[in-house]
């Protein structure tokens, strides 16, 4: 994302109705660059459906690396527990967080990564996301 200071889709994958069982869950790893040219806020988000799940901001003067890993674990078909890992590489931002969340995996949900810039001669970057399928019985 570059040239524009809306924040910008930068992967997205469709989780079908069920694939989440009841007892299932996800794994989430993305990850991406945020270069400095205006010296804004670079903001990475990863959504589930409507709901932003984790959010890396980067606002140095300097390239950096991020990352976002997410654990999403169901405890029932719409009750969410999410173990979060996300960091640049200067390592001062590294957070862990536990959240919640009451997305209905029984409908198909929008797994998304979006860029936010606010100045919009910056750059981020998505360079990887893989999605695994968690199946717990």
């Amino acid at each position: 994302v570059t040239g524009t200071a809306t924040e910008t889709d930068m992967a997205t994958v469709t989780i079908g109705a069920g694939t989440i069982t009841a007892t299932g869950g996800l794994l989430v790893v993305a990850a991406g660059t945020a270069t400095n040219v205006g010296g804004g806020s670079k903001v990475a988000r990863l959504y589930l459906g409507a709901t932003t799940v984790a959010t890396v901001t980067r606002t140095g003067a300097n390239a950096q690396d991020w990352i976002i890993v997410a654990w999403c674990f169901n405890t029932a078909a719409a009750a969410q527990r999410w173990a979060i890992y996300r960091a640049t590489d200067d390592a001062t931002t590294l957070t862990i967080d536990y959240i919640t969340s009451a997305i209905d995996t029984a409908s198909a949900a929008t797994l998304k990564v979006s860029g936010d810039l606010s100045d919009a001669t910056d750059t981020i970057t998505q360079t990887m996301m893989d999605v695994f399928i968690v199946q717990i019985t």
